[in-house]
């Protein structure tokens, strides 16, 4: 009637499973649509385990608390998903060769909450299984829970009854003294009364105070009598009263204890039928190993998955991907690197060249500044010189002294005979 319908449902299956089925060849077909199915089931069974345990927290029937299984399924979903997503890398070996790396810290944590989500999801189904073993179990913890909430209710009563037993025995005590007050202050009031031994006879001052002290032990039989009787009336309310309000506790303790069915109460309960019966455990280490196999079969199957062409495929793309950015993160390193070489090799020749340039400028900025220096002092000499001569005309001028004669030169003839040789050889005279 639907002639794509099933190949509509095996591309589902193989999407669940984390693929494309566009990307699957034929020969890798038959396990992705395998894994997609375990997800499906591991969902199923995860969607009754979150919705019997959402049911007994919060006091729900299991389709009522349907909405909290669905969630807990499509968590538990996802995961395994994203772990059948993660491919193991390639990386190289001790011996520089290249193989297949083991799952990382990530992936690893995955499985882990995997295990856990799959341990409760079979510890779950365990106590359904065995719900009609557990019932007897639970309901003795219940009665052990109430005996004990009632046993400490007795003694804090006993406390509470030995406290007005004992302030009943203080006033009767208070009484009896009060009683052997009067019989003494009679005795003491008869005496002076009557005149005997050490006792003024007739109804003198003594006689009256001693009248008067009667009256007021008199008055304190009375209040202690009065209170004596209330804390008689106090202790007979309370023991009559004791089993009402007993019964009245106990009525809500059990209300209480009964309200409390939830998975803690049946987990212990459940581990009370383990611990009291090996067949039990045998049977329950068996189907947890086994719901713990059906829960983590996709995660099991991935392996297997590991092996096909897609994953082989994505694998190596991914170790192609890490060496490509792996080669150009060593590029751009070495290329920094040489270029920070260059950099502080270039620096180098800057300074020495701007150091050779500082040295060179200072040579010739001195050599100008001697060269400037010495020409002062040549203009000054001259200076000098000339105020000198000026000086010396002035004076001479002044005092009529003749000028000196010039300074003979040594290639002028200084006789007649020389001048003629001279002029014989075409000398100038």
């Amino acid at each position: 009637m639907w002639p794509g319908y099933p190949r509509a449902f095996g591309d589902l299956l193989v999407f669940c499973a984390g693929a494309d089925s566009r990307a699957v060849g034929p020969q890798d077909r038959p396990r992705f649509v395998t894994a997609g199915a375990l997800m499906l089931l591991t969902a199923g069974l995860a969607t009754y385990a979150g919705a019997t345990v959402a049911g007994m927290g919060l006091h729900r029937s299991t389709l009522g608390a349907l909405p909290f299984g669905l969630f807990y399924a499509t968590v538990i979903f996802f995961l395994d998903r994203s772990v059948l997503l993660s491919t193991r890398p390639y990386r190289h070996g001790p011996d520089r060769t290249v193989r297949v790396g083991r799952a990382g810290p990530v992936t690893a944590m995955w499985i882990f909450i995997a295990v856990c989500a799959a341990l409760l999801v079979g510890e779950t189904l365990l106590l359904r299984i065995f719900a009609p073993s557990i019932a007897p179990r639970v309901t003795q913890i219940r009665q052990e829970d109430l005996g004990r909430v009632l046993r400490g209710w007795d003694a804090n009563q006993l406390g509470e009854q030995r406290a007005l037993r004992d302030d009943l025995a203080a006033r009767q005590r208070a009484l009896d003294g009060a009683h052997g007050l009067v019989t003494g202050k009679t005795a003491e009031v008869n005496c002076q009364l009557t005149g005997g031994d050490g006792c003024l006879s007739g109804e003198g001052p003594v006689y009256r105070i001693k009248l008067g002290e009667l009256g007021a032990a008199t008055a304190a039989v009375t209040t202690a009598a009065r209170q004596r009787d209330a804390a008689q009336a106090r202790l007979d309310a309370f023991d009559q009263s004791r089993e009402t309000r007993r019964t009245h506790f106990r009525d809500q303790q059990a209300a209480t204890v009964d309200a409390a069915d939830n998975l803690l109460i049946r987990e212990k309960a459940f581990w009370r039928l383990t611990v009291a019966d090996r067949s039990v455990l045998l049977w329950r280490v068996v189907l947890t190993l086994l719901l713990l196999g059906i829960d983590l079969g996709p995660l099991m199957f991935k392996r297997t998955l590991e092996q096909t062409e897609l994953r082989r495929r994505e694998r190596l793309l991914q170790w192609r991907g890490e060496t490509a950015d792996e080669v150009d993160a060593q590029q751009i390193a070495q290329t920094a690197r040489r270029r920070g070489e260059l950099a502080e090799t270039l620096a180098e020749d800057a300074a020495g060249r701007y150091g050779l340039y500082v040295r060179r400028r200072d040579d010739i900025g001195t050599s100008l500044r001697v060269a400037a220096d010495l020409a002062d002092a040549d203009v000054g000499q001259e200076q000098i010189r000339i105020d000198r001569d000026s000086l010396v005309r002035d004076l001479r001028i002044r005092y009529r002294v003749p000028d000196p004669a010039p300074p003979q030169n040594p290639a002028e003839p200084t006789s007649r005979t020389d001048r003629l040789d001279r002029t014989d050889r075409g000398a100038p005279p």
